[in-house]
């Protein structure tokens, strides 16, 4: 029976048998998955820190959404998703799957194909207190202020996660696709407005993202993060293990 891979079941042998979309189907083929290849979905949870990596504008914080779009070729010859990264490893990235205001987004943070990457660290779970337009008050996650760029006067353009407290620091954008956007402008964070960093705190939950993602590995062990519309595109069926056929008694050697 086939089925799409985000209704697929999970530790279990899988055959790709088609992709939809032609540009998932040739990011696939690029890291290894065709046509007829056995892949593994699995039911592990998806790494939510946010990355701290040093790029083309030094020193960036990759929110996990992003960085799990993003596959990174270690110096040492190993290919992982840049949110899969550990201190002080480097690489360059390789490619990317993502709609265009994702790779707007990591272009604004000078994350492109070819681009040297080496990482500081993965961030712990903090809540960042804001003031907006110095009269409302939300509580935002790490991952939701990288997505924040914007400039105190005076200064450089950068991310919310690098502001200092009590310092006023104005929205230019926010960086991502829609679903970012729209998400922040529940916070009431939308270009032009105000924000100020009163305090942060230690989350007292796990930040959890705003999707699931269905994860798989290829058959060279590759780990791949997808979002439920990219595994939609995916058809699979499972790896059929014929049973051994059943021995059968030489009828001349019964009576022995």
């Amino acid at each position: 029976m086939t089925i799409a891979l985000n209704d697929a079941p999970v530790n279990t042998e899988l055959t790709l048998l088609q992709v939809s979309s032609a540009s998932l189907a040739a990011w696939l083929q690029r890291l290894g998955l065709f046509v007829g290849s056995t892949l593994m979905r699995h039911n592990e949870e998806m790494i939510y820190h946010p990355v701290r990596v040093t790029a083309l504008h030094g020193d960036v914080v990759v929110p996990a959404g992003l960085a799990s779009k993003v596959l990174v070729h270690l110096d040492e010859g190993d290919r992982l998703p840049l949110v899969e990264m550990t201190r002080g490893t480097t690489g360059h990235i390789e490619t990317m799957t993502c709609g265009m205001g994702c790779v707007q987004a990591l272009s604004k943070l000078g994350l492109k194909e070819e681009v040297k990457v080496t990482c500081v660290r993965q961030l712990p779970h903090m809540d960042y207190l804001t003031i907006i337009d110095r009269r409302a008050r939300t509580r935002i996650t790490e991952g939701e202020a990288a997505h924040i760029w914007g400039r105190v006067e005076g200064e450089k353009p950068t991310q919310f996660y690098f502001t200092r407290q009590g310092q006023p620091f104005e929205i230019l954008d926010v960086i991502g696709g829609q679903r970012a956007k729209k998400h922040l402008k529940t916070h009431g964070i939308t270009p032009g407005k105000e924000l100020i960093l009163e305090t942060i705190e230690q989350a007292n939950e796990l930040h959890k993202p705003s999707r699931r993602a269905v994860i798989i590995t290829s058959p060279g062990g590759l780990r791949l993060y997808l979002d439920e519309s990219q595994a939609r595109q995916v058809v699979v069926k499972r790896v059929d293990h014929p049973a051994r056929p059943t021995k059968k008694t030489d009828k001349r050697q019964e009576g022995l």
